[in-house]
Order: C-alpha cells, then structure tokens, then sequence
C-alpha cells in the first residue's frame, strides 16, 4: 500500500529541508538545526482533488488499479481518467504498470513522435521527451490521488 499523497509529499520536504541543511553545514561547517516539517494541506476540503502541481511532482509511490471498472468510472465522473489515454493503448499501459520507468519510456518509439499531421510525423527532442515524461508523472499522481479518494469513499 502507497502512503498518502500528504505522507509522500511530506517525506520530500523533509528532505528538501534536510538537503538545504547539510549544504549550509558544508559551506559553514557549523551544526545547522533543522526546521520542523509538518503534514502539508493538499487538498482545500476533504473530497477535493490535489490542485498543487508542484506537490503531484513529489508523488513516487502508486497503488491504484486502472483494471478496477468501478475505479475507471470514479476518475471518468471526476475528470481525470482521460490522462491515461485509451484503455489499452500504450499510453494506458504506462500508467497501469508502475514498473515502466523513465527509461523505458525514453526508449519507446510509441512516445517518440508526434501524432501524424498532413503525412509527416515530427520526431520529439530529448527536451520533449523530459517534459512528456514529467507530464506522465503528474497523470501518475493524479490517479493516485483519485484513488486515496475512490479508497476511502468505498470503505
């Protein structure tokens, strides 16, 4: 089981803060205290979706079922299932299998052109690429935070 998107994106901060700390202890070689990282707001009420891109980008860790029916129509009615484009398409596979990682994704050549416009295909810089795959992730976290909500509204 993933932890929650709040756990997650506090465990980043949290080594962010760490991160800042250490390099100002390298650069000062003085003890530097460490400020307290507490569980961040990520959604304005409690069925709200997270609307904080920044924090979906924290978002590592995933167990939602795309090959839950009852799933799929829950994203359907709240507008986020559209981002794993069609069921069985390749893009579809990329957000229901949490192994396919960024370097698979890289080497994909499903992902490496455009859609085909007036016969020609335009082929995706490596810079592209980086940001089609961030965008995945993002779909990645969206789903997932659906589903923490789909979770609790079946329990």
């Amino acid at each position: 089981m993933a932890p929650t998107i709040a756990e997650q994106v506090q465990k980043c901060l949290k080594n962010h803060e760490e991160a800042r700390c250490r390099e100002l202890e390298r650069a000062t070689g003085k003890k530097v205290k460490r400020r307290p990282v507490p569980v961040p707001v990520v959604r304005i009420g409690p069925n709200a979706l997270c609307q904080d891109t920044d924090y979906r980008m924290m978002v590592t860790e995933y167990d939602y079922d795309l090959a839950d029916s009852q799933f799929q129509d829950y994203c359907s009615s709240r507008g986020t299932l559209h981002v794993a484009g069609e069921p069985r398409s390749t893009r579809w596979q990329y957000f229901a299998d949490f192994s396919l990682t960024k370097d698979d994704y890289l080497a994909d050549r499903n992902f490496q052109f455009a859609q085909e416009f007036e016969g020609t295909r335009h082929k995706y810089s490596a810079e592209d690429m980086e940001v089609l795959w961030k965008i995945m992730l993002l779909g990645r976290a969206t789903l997932q935070d659906c589903w923490e909500l789909f979770k609790v509204r079946n329990e």
